[in-house]
């Protein structure tokens, strides 16, 4: 395949923004009330429990390991909860992200669908989220085994095997980043069989989805000041400032309030500005490689 613009290709979920206002607009009103209903039923039947999650992590900058333990176990059936409802919520978000960019026409619904390419979205996003957590437990074993050997070779070793498990996940996560576009693209759960697709080409999008982090992070940033700006001067309070960056979830009641709305309504529009600038170059360079490569082929050309 040819190369490609890494600068270009990170400011792609930008124009993907600036292109779709409407489109974004109605995804982000949507993740908005699933956001509102997810944490609403979260903190119905969980609410004390995350709630004293939430405050010991943030009132504790040396958690103590057992009591960590045992806050966050009283929150595993949440958890277990969570698992399907983020698979199922990736699997339409990506869809409809790879069916915005590779199949532009089918505008139907704001591209947002319920069938099988969700289901195998949220296949594919599993298996290469097993993957990458395989790798960094297999390295967090080997390190924790080279530490318990003891000495100074023991503990070079195990930084050296944390380090590569590290760097070993960075580049299958790049290699394996077109696995969702290519199983879209082509209709079957693709994971490995699309490493052809990113061959030599991992410092460039390496490059490009870095920046596009970046990017996003100046987004939230950003997003997040002028809403401090505006509590700040609505209210004058800085208490209250900072009680709208993370409403409360004792209760229904306490987290109903106009702290809690409006971090609701800001969430859902910066899932939806992150998902785009951070995914969004992903199926763009994909596409336009794949265009180039039929182009090429069709002209006869090398």
């Amino acid at each position: 395949m040819s190369k490609f613009s890494a600068s270009d290709a990170a400011f792609s979920g930008f124009r993907l923004v600036r292109e779709n206002l409407k489109t974004v607009a109605i995804w982000a009103a949507a993740m908005t009330v699933l956001s509102v209903i997810s944490n609403a039923l979260a903190i119905q039947f969980f609410g004390g429990q995350l709630e004293a999650f939430i405050s010991y992590l943030q009132d504790n900058t040396n958690p103590d390991p057992d009591e960590f333990v045992r806050l966050s176990s009283a929150l595993s059936p949440l958890m277990l909860w969570s698992l399907p409802y983020s698979l199922a919520l990736n699997g339409i978000i990506f869809a409809a992200l790879n069916r915005l960019v590779l199949r532009h026409h089918e505008d139907r619904a704001a591209y947002l669908r319920l069938g099988a390419a969700e289901l195998r979205q949220a296949a594919v996003w599993l298996l290469v989220s097993l993957v990458l957590m395989g790798v960094l437990f297999v390295g967090s074993a080997l390190s924790g085994f080279m530490a318990g050997l003891g000495g100074g070779a023991g503990a070079f070793l195990a930084l050296l095997f944390i380090i590569g498990a590290v760097c070993a996940t960075i580049y299958l996560a790049v290699r394996l980043s077109f696995a969702s576009a290519v199983t879209f693209d082509t209709g079957k759960i693709t994971l490995f069989r699309s490493l052809p697709e990113t061959k030599g080409m991992f410092w460039p999008l390496l490059g490009a989805y870095l920046l596009a982090g970046v990017m996003s992070v100046i987004v939230v940033l950003l997003i997040w000041t002028i809403v401090s700006a505006i509590g700040l001067i609505a209210s004058g309070d800085f208490a209250a400032t900072g009680r709208m960056m993370r409403a409360d979830t004792s209760s229904l009641r306490a987290y109903f309030t106009p702290a809690g709305i409006v971090q609701a309504l800001f969430s859902g529009l910066i899932t939806v500005l992150t998902t785009l600038i951070v995914f969004g170059p992903a199926p763009t360079i994909y596409r336009e490689l794949k265009a180039r490569e039929a182009g090429a082929e069709g002209n006869g050309g090398w």
